[in-house]
């Protein structure tokens, strides 16, 4: 039995040897295929395909049991607008920090360990399933991106913080960053002007999901709020204790 399992190895070690004789390109091309996928589409379907499907519809073998359910990369509408982009696509630095951070409160989980080409390359591929075409948002100029409010709660409420902080005192539910219930009682006034201006100088340690991820803030409140509006809105907080 065992000089048989020899003599049959040793065969089929001689048609190897004969192939890479005869043929070495045809040798190469059926044992070791190379992967000539591009390299965004190998990240895609290596880990984001699961979720998002084959074709980026958001249809992928997992998507019937989330809820958000994933971006339909070909035509659906994206949310997250990292870098102050008006929409309605977000530049690639939004994109790149929602596959950095992930997005708390949904199956988007973070992907800190690709590497910086990896990130460039599915990014590129992700642009290029989009129906019609990827038209490149242009970035915000802050003449342009003020936002109105003299209040605290209209500054509160215009600047989008209701969507993300839970504030009780103004009424406010959101589940993506800290809550600032007592926020006066951690932070002083100028700790809080910094948080604005520049989120990822101190990052928070709990969110609702989890530990903070840096860049879930926007980065151009400094930019899109005015001196006072920031100082009323941090005197504002300050006093929440």
């Amino acid at each position: 039995m065992v000089a048989r399992i020899f003599s049959w190895l040793a065969g089929l070690a001689l048609v190897l040897v004969f192939l890479v004789i005869i043929s070495p390109d045809l040798f190469r091309g059926y044992i070791f295929a190379e992967d000539t996928r591009s390299g965004g589409r190998r990240v895609y379907e290596t880990y984001c395909i699961g979720c998002h499907g084959d074709n980026g519809l958001g249809d992928g073998e997992a998507a019937a049991f989330l809820n958000p359910k994933p971006r339909n990369f070909v035509s659906g509408n994206f949310k997250y607008f990292h870098s102050g982009e008006p929409g309605p696509l977000p530049l690639d630095s939004s994109l790149e920090t929602t596959i950095r951070n992930g997005v708390p409160g949904s199956a988007m989980p973070p992907f800190p360990l690709l590497s910086d080409q990896e990130v460039k390359e599915v990014i590129s591929y992700i642009k290029s399933l989009r129906a019609g075409g990827w038209v490149e948002p242009e970035p915000v100029q802050a003449a342009a991106a003020g936002i109105e409010g003299e209040t605290a709660e209209e500054i509160f409420n215009n600047a989008g913080c209701s969507g993300c902080h839970r504030l009780d005192a103004l009424g406010s539910v959101g589940g993506v960053g800290p809550a600032l219930n007592g926020v006066g009682s951690r932070l002083s006034v100028e700790e809080i002007v910094q948080s604005i201006k520049d989120p990822n100088a101190v990052i928070a340690e709990n969110c609702p999901t989890g530990p903070c991820p840096q860049g879930v803030m926007p980065q151009n409140f400094g930019d899109r709020l005015t001196e006072e509006q920031i100082n009323t809105l941090a005197q504002f907080l300050a006093e929440q204790k």
